[in-house]
């Protein structure tokens, strides 16, 4: 029974495989290291504290948005991320964002996944038209101040 994404593990690796737009990520679980190059999702290293997975992501581009309003971040952007099972259908995620060139400090929020139990549920693909957000909501977009 899915979440809005699929977890792949091994032992060197774990992947977050999204509904939206075909998104894989690819989180390092060994061999962590940085960056080879700035990208829209960042470079992910992830480890296990408990039951709880952390990612740790730096490396990112300043071209993608938080969110459909314009919200924007820079290329200084780092989140760290958890993931904890809270039941056999529930995750709690939490979140803490820090941009030094954007925020004045970082922030924090966190929310329950939970895992479709109906049966027969299924991530339905959800194929991205490119540039169809710019299109849309580009005149939306907020600038960052001089």
């Amino acid at each position: 029974m899915p979440y809005p994404f699929q977890i792949i593990q091994s032992q060197k690796h774990v992947m977050l495989v999204h509904e939206y737009a075909g998104a894989v990520r690819t989180i390092y679980m060994a061999d962590q290291t940085e960056a080879p190059a700035d990208s829209w999702m960042g470079w992910s290293n992830g480890k296990w504290e408990g039951e709880s997975l952390v990612v740790d992501t730096k490396g990112f581009n300043d071209l993608s948005w938080f969110d459909r309003s314009g919200n924007f971040h820079s290329d200084a952007l780092h989140v760290v991320e958890r993931f904890t099972p809270r039941s056999a259908d529930t995750l709690n995620y939490e979140v803490t964002v820090e941009d030094s060139k954007v925020f004045t400090r970082p922030w924090k929020m966190s929310m329950p996944l939970y895992r479709r139990v109906e049966a027969n549920a299924q991530i339905l693909e959800f194929r991205c038209v490119e540039f169809v957000e710019d299109l849309l909501y580009g005149h939306l977009r907020k600038q960052p101040s001089q």
